[in-house]
């Protein structure tokens, strides 16, 4: 045994320790993630297409000004795109509620190391600030200020006025983490964003013309940009304070007991062998959060069409008319499938163990999106209010949902590989996942392909041969339903042991 010749001393963390760069941790965490390559370098490929999409919104926001001149005269162009800005911010807290990341930090981790949590909370508050959402007021609100600056207006009152835009943005940023966080928060939203359509609608209130005003004066007075300054640093306290409530670590320990839903589903044994996997499909929607959110937002695709079928000018765009209709009955599919066997992913590995046919697997997937796909359709009825060409339409995109959409969505599960919790919404603090390029790039065909085989046919035969032809494809899918199980069935078994590592990390 060797002779210890000098007691070695435990200091206490430094001061420097403690004002550690967040920011670091942050960047060393990205890169020591699994599979870190394969996510840098999806994320330069959707910067890519980020600038390509921001670009072609600069360009376009750069003639609203001069549009809005030349065609109202009655009003100045400020004061109509101004009226209209509340929509515009409700729509952006929709989009921001469904599709922003907010940024995650292991507080767990953090809350142990003598760093103070008004330090760390400011650091999360501080790179939201960087999300590509809150490149708003440069892609849409800047060329239209400069067109201001070039019309009569001062550069004080353009500067002050963008200003208030960009404060604007960054109150709904810090907004939407509440929102995310506290469901009432969010059905408050939609309460007032209705009771705000319902006064408008009747003329008991404008809404849009009080929101105006007041960026109006901000023109007119660059002094009550104060007031905005003042909305911006409210909403961060608000935000900062509801955070630090619940900034400990038993939040993350604490276990909810909650009462376990769901019986035993007999009507399902019809299906036979696939009866046991559509079961527990059905659990894992009625008793977990994130795909409970997912099939929400499913259902709201059915009012996609509501953009398209009521405008005369999409009637005579067949392109355009196959693109709405796969889209108002593929929402399930979209969602839902795009997940597949990612749902599984806290239990695959026991699942692989078990004497279940992989196949059988893979067809109960199909199964229950076929069915709610069908569902879809059923409710999809009342479009008939647009015609029966209309209701033609989704009908034939519905088999095509069925009988391709569902093996091409079936197929892009060898690509999906990122674990899942299943009770982790995108949450601040919390694990989430992000949206995958692999995801986004098996959609295109889902959104193409339909469209090629009703565009064509409808342009250069007739509209029937267009419906004819894309419900024949979805027939033939389907008819052919045990072949494409079989193809996909052996290419998942080929990677099933590298899904299971995927999984594990």
């Amino acid at each position: 045994m060797g002779v210890v010749t000098k007691t070695e001393e435990f200091r206490p963390i430094s001061r420097r320790t403690n004002q550690m760069n967040l920011f670091s941790l942050q960047f060393k965490e990205s890169f020591r993630a699994p599979q870190w390559e394969a996510k840098l370098s999806i994320k330069i490929v959707m910067a890519l297409v980020m600038l390509y999409f921001i670009g072609a919104f600069v360009l376009g926001a750069s003639f609203i000004y001069p549009g809005l001149n030349k065609n109202v005269l009655t009003k100045e162009p400020l004061e109509v795109f101004n009226s209209v800005l509340v929509y515009l911010f409700f729509f952006e807290f929709i989009l921001r509620f469904f599709l922003q990341q907010l940024p995650v930090t292991n507080i767990q981790s953090l809350i142990l190391l003598p760093l103070k949590k008004s330090k760390i909370i400011n650091q999360v508050l501080f790179r939201s600030v960087f999300s590509g959402f809150n490149l708003t007021p440069f892609i849409i609100y800047l060329p239209f200020a400069i067109s201001m600056y070039r019309d009569d207006y001062l550069a004080t009152q353009v500067a002050a006025w963008w200003m208030a835009l960009v404060l604007t943005t960054l109150c709904i940023n810090f907004i939407i983490y509440i929102i995310n966080k506290d469901n009432r928060f969010f059905v408050g939203l939609l309460l007032l964003l209705a009771s705000t359509v319902a006064l408008d609608y009747y003329s008991i209130f404008d809404s849009g013309a009080w929101v105006g005003k007041a960026f109006d004066r901000v023109v007119e007075d660059t002094n009550y940009l104060a007031l905005f300054v003042l909305l911006a640093l409210c909403s961060y306290r608000l935000v900062y304070s509801f955070l630090k409530r619940g900034f400990y670590m038993d939040a993350g320990l604490k276990k909810k007991k909650t009462q376990v839903r769901g019986g035993g589903f007999a009507f399902l044994n019809v299906f036979g062998e696939d009866a046991l996997f559509l079961k527990n499909d059905l659990r894992l929607v009625i008793r977990n959060a994130r795909p409970r959110q997912i099939v929400v937002m499913s259902f709201l695709f059915l009012f996609y069409g509501l953009v398209f079928f009521p405008q005369e000018i999409y009637r005579n765009q067949p392109y355009v008319l196959a693109f709405a209709g796969m889209f108002v009955t593929g929402g399930f599919t979209l969602t839902f499938g795009n997940y597949v066997p990612a749902w599984d992913s806290s239990y695959y590995k026991l699942l692989m163990t078990q004497n279940l046919s992989y196949k059988n697997y893979l067809l109960s997937k199909w199964n229950l999106m076929a069915f709610v796909t069908a569902f879809c359709t059923l409710l999809a009825v009342p479009y008939v209010y647009f015609g029966w060409d209309v209701l033609a339409i989704i009908v034939a995109g519905s088999f095509f949902n069925i009988g391709l959409g569902t093996w091409i969505t079936l197929f892009g599960g060898l690509l999906n590989k990122t674990p899942m919790k299943l009770n982790v919404k995108a949450k601040a603090f919390d694990n989430t996942q992000a949206f995958s390029l692999n995801q986004f790039l098996l959609t295109i065909p889902k959104m193409v392909l339909p469209v090629i085989l009703y565009g064509l046919p409808a342009q250069f035969i007739s509209p029937t041969a267009g419906i004819l032809c894309l419900a024949g494809a979805g027939v033939l899918g389907i008819l052919l339903r045990q072949q494409m199980a079989t193809k996909i069935t052996q290419l998942y078994i080929e990677q099933k042991h590298e899904t299971i590592a995927a999984f594990n990390k």
